[in-house]
């Protein structure tokens, strides 16, 4: 149980640093008393689980200005969504006879792809008299990639609709997060490079509160395995970091993975 106990204690720090941004967070508080008194029981299980998403953003116009809409009308035409992923664990504590509490980490990337630009040309492929000349060396087609990358502690209520082999379940919970990263992916017609910044620089935020909720069901392999898959719909209530066009991160997909019960 040491390790759970460190979650928890981890987990309070950041509700602390959390609670004079988000309102929300007396839900949090709520789950944290819940897990008090129920060390003791027997009905436990740990989960490996994976996943694969779908992730984008929202974009809100904070900045005045004709120039700062020009830009969000040209990202929201230009950028699209990407697949990306999540993998780690879960604790699991059942607290009555349809009814668990979960926490754990996650490894997750949530990201989307910019604006392709095609039809590039140099300056150093003009020959001075009005021609133009290809040059194979230079990129003529550009996107860039986005992955941001989160340390993830979920905490969740999952309710299963019934016990037996197949058993139907919904889960809602709350997610804090913390930001480690941006994976930038530079994409072009002769190649890509890719590049890791923590972003150190910039005004990013470093926690985020992400809001969760999930359907799906288990199916028992045996009495201490079982299998389950869930689709999952994420979004952070944190924007990135402050400028005129604030972005929000979501993402829905599904996850997978194997339990092992107590």
């Amino acid at each position: 149980m040491y390790f759970f106990k460190k979650i928890i204690e981890i987990y309070t720090k950041i509700i602390i640093k959390l609670k004079h941004q988000m309102k929300t967070i007396s839900i949090s508080t709520l789950l944290l008393i819940f897990f008090s008194p129920i060390f003791s029981q027997s009905n436990q299980s740990l989960d490996i689980i994976t996943g694969i998403d779908l992730s984008f953003r929202y974009l809100n116009q904070e900045g005045d200005g004709q120039q700062v809409q020009n830009v969000l009308e040209g990202r929201n035409e230009g950028e699209t969504p990407k697949l990306n992923w999540r993998f780690g664990f879960n604790y699991n504590l059942k607290v009555s006879q349809k009814l668990f509490i979960k926490s754990g980490l996650r490894l997750a990337s949530v990201g989307y792809n910019g604006k392709k630009l095609t039809g590039l040309k140099w300056g150093s492929e003009y020959d001075g008299m009005g021609g133009w000349i290809h040059d194979p060396s230079l990129p003529h087609e550009i996107q860039f990639k986005y992955d941001y990358w989160f340390l993830e502690i979920p905490v969740a209520l999952r309710y299963e609709i019934k016990e037996s082999k197949w058993s139907p379940y919904f889960e809602l919970g709350i997610a804090p997060s913390f930001y480690l990263g941006e994976l930038v992916t530079k994409k072009t017609d002769i190649g890509k490079e890719v590049e890791f910044t923590d972003n150190s620089i910039y005004d990013y935020q470093k926690i985020h509160l992400v809001g969760l909720i999930a359907f799906g069901v288990n199916y028992n392999l045996s009495q201490k395995l079982q299998l389950f898959g869930q689709p999952t719909f994420r979004y952070h209530f944190a924007k990135l970091f402050e400028a005129p066009i604030e972005e929000y991160l979501y993402n829905g997909g599904l996850e997978i993975g194997l339990r092992r019960r107590f």
